[in-house]
Order: C-alpha cells, then sequence, then structure tokens
C-alpha cells in the first residue's frame, strides 16, 4: 500500500490518467477501442505538430500567442493559391506567409525591446484580422482528393495525420 501512495505522490498526473482510461472504459464500451484511439490521434495531430514547435520556443524561454492565427492564415493561403492549381506556389506562398510574421515578431522583439507576449499577442489579432479579410469569413472548399487525402486519408487504416505528426516528433 505504502508502494501506491509514493507512486500517486511521485506522478499525479500519470495516475489520475491511468484512473481516467479505467473509468472512461467501464462507463463506454467504445472509449477504449483502436478505432476511438485513432479518431483521437487524428484530432489532436495538427495541435501536436504545432505543439513540438512550441516546445522548442518554450525551452528557451520565449513564448508565442500568435502560433495559430499565423497557421490559420498561412493555411488559407496557401488553400486559396493552391484553388487556382499551383502546389508549388501555394506551398511557397503559405510558408513565406508564416516566416514573414515570424520575421515581424523577431525584428519588434529584438529591435525595439518588447515583450515577446506583447508582440506576439498583437501579432495573434493582426493574423487573425488578415484572414477575416482575406476568407471574407467563408471557408475555402473544394479540393482534389489527392490533396483532401492528407487530411482524410488512411494508410494502412491509419490516418494521414497521425503519420504526419510521428514523423514530426522523430
Amino acid at each position: 500500500m505504502k508502494k501506491i501512495w509514493n507512486l500517486m505522490r511521485r506522478y499525479p498526473v500519470v495516475v489520475g490518467f491511468v484512473a481516467l482510461l479505467v473509468a472512461l472504459s467501464i462507463l463506454s464500451d467504445r472509449f477504449l477501442t483502436i478505432s476511438n484511439l485513432l479518431n483521437v490521434l487524428r484530432q489532436v495531430s495538427v495541435q501536436a505538430i504545432i505543439a513540438f514547435g512550441m516546445t522548442i520556443v518554450i525551452i528557451s524561454g520565449g513564448i508565442d500567442l500568435s502560433v495559430g492565427s499565423v497557421f490559420a492564415f498561412s493555411a488559407v493561403v496557401l488553400a486559396s493559391i493552391l484553388k487556382q492549381g499551383s502546389i508549388f506556389l501555394a506551398m511557397l506562398a503559405g510558408l513565406g506567409v508564416g516566416a514573414l510574421f515570424g520575421l515581424f515578431n523577431g525584428f519588434v522583439i529584438a529591435k525595439a525591446k518588447l515583450q515577446p507576449f506583447i508582440v506576439t499577442l498583437a501579432t495573434m489579432a493582426i493574423a487573425r484580422s488578415f484572414t477575416l479579410l482575406y476568407t471574407n469569413g467563408m471557408p475555402i472548399t473544394g479540393f482534389s482528393d489527392a490533396f483532401r487525402f492528407i487530411g482524410r486519408g488512411e494508410i494502412f487504416s491509419i490516418p494521414v495525420p497521425v503519420f504526419i505528426m510521428f514523423g514530426v516528433f522523430f
């Protein structure tokens, strides 16, 4: 019994996670299934990819609140150019938008000596506004099956975004 208490004191998050898994498995016969696990992995894959990059930023003592909004703006720029047919130009534009925002953040933080929290908070609002203006608040649709395969496809019954997530991780 003493070992269990020591384990709970040393690893409370792990113990809580295991307890939650057990409880949810008891409450639903579909919770602890391969299908549900793959569904959860697909849903968290994009956030996990962003989190891998953010881990480096946080370890280095920084903070960037604009990541999600810059990602969204980069994605809509990529998507709108992709609909016109040029995958190379679309990828270049999407990456370019992200790089320009990164350069802007870095320049303002380094040269103006402003706090990263404040700069990236402002950049978050700017990128979010650009996204809304660029799309006029409307979704971009009508992509080819080959492009949709990246987000919805499966290889050996495992979602493609999961492969991408683990590829970025490794």
